[in-house]
């Protein structure tokens, strides 16, 4: 696979859209729900922290963030702006496009529809796969997307790890490598990179809850209206048949 120039978090999640993982390991399920407001809270938090000073996620605007998420102005101020905006405007990274452009080869991608277009499970094996390669670009390769010129920026939170292959060469797992443990245990990353799948989920379709809820109460409708109209049904042809 060719490389793709690029440096902060999400670029990986949008330049290969055809990156599917080898059988050996395998997709990695993040297990999250569109109705967990708190955990995609901690995922806006980290996106703004890793990911808004070179990606944007324009369909998404700082006002339905927080109110999707039950949070006021200031925690929008403090927690997610980078930048000088309002909060009727969309996420937008207050990097330059020309200045990425030039930086990266690339303008970074924006990353409202990468969940929609390569899935949660896509993204949160991505985060969990990353591995020093020492003929990489970077240091780093992923399994998920082979070539990738991203580094991983979450290394100090999980920590180098390495390829573990079998005898054909195919990777089969993965290891922290001594001595380069990252600040959190494996289950607390885990937990870090499903809450920012979380939230890249989220921001791809931001009704989606509201859609969900707003289905349940269609489909009870639907069943207290049928068994009205059968009791109706019963009564229009008891008459016609007297």
């Amino acid at each position: 696979m060719k490389k793709k120039s690029g440096i902060a978090l999400g670029a990986f999640l949008t330049l290969a859209f055809t990156g599917a993982v080898k059988a050996e390991v395998g997709m990695m399920e993040p297990n999250i729900s569109h109705h967990d407001r708190e955990s995609i809270r901690k995922g806006a938090e980290l996106f703004a922290d890793y990911c808004v000073g070179c990606h944007s996620v324009e369909y998404l605007r700082y006002q339905r963030l927080a109110d999707d998420v039950g949070q006021d102005e200031d925690w929008v101020e403090e927690k997610i702006m980078r930048g000088n905006f309002e909060l009727h405007e969309p996420i937008i990274s207050p990097m330059d496009p020309e200045d990425g452009e030039n930086w990266f080869g690339l303008t970074p991608p924006d990353l409202s529809l990468t969940s929609r277009v390569e899935g949660d499970d896509w993204i949160y094996t991505y985060l969990n796969t990353f591995y020093v390669d020492e003929d990489a670009e970077v240091g780093y390769n992923n399994y998920v997307q082979e070539g990738t010129s991203m580094p991983h920026i979450l290394f100090a939170l999980q920590g180098d790890q390495k390829a573990v292959r079998d005898d054909d060469g195919n990777i089969v797992d993965f290891e922290i490598i001594e001595g380069a443990e990252g600040k959190l245990s494996e289950e607390e990353y885990r937990e870090v990179t499903a809450q920012l799948t979380a939230f890249l989920s989220y921001a791809g379709e931001p009704i989606r809850a509201d859609r969900e809820r707003m289905g349940v109460w269609v489909i009870l409708f639907l069943i207290v209206m049928t068994g009205v109209f059968y009791l109706l049904y019963k009564e229009f042809w008891r008459d016609i048949k007297k």
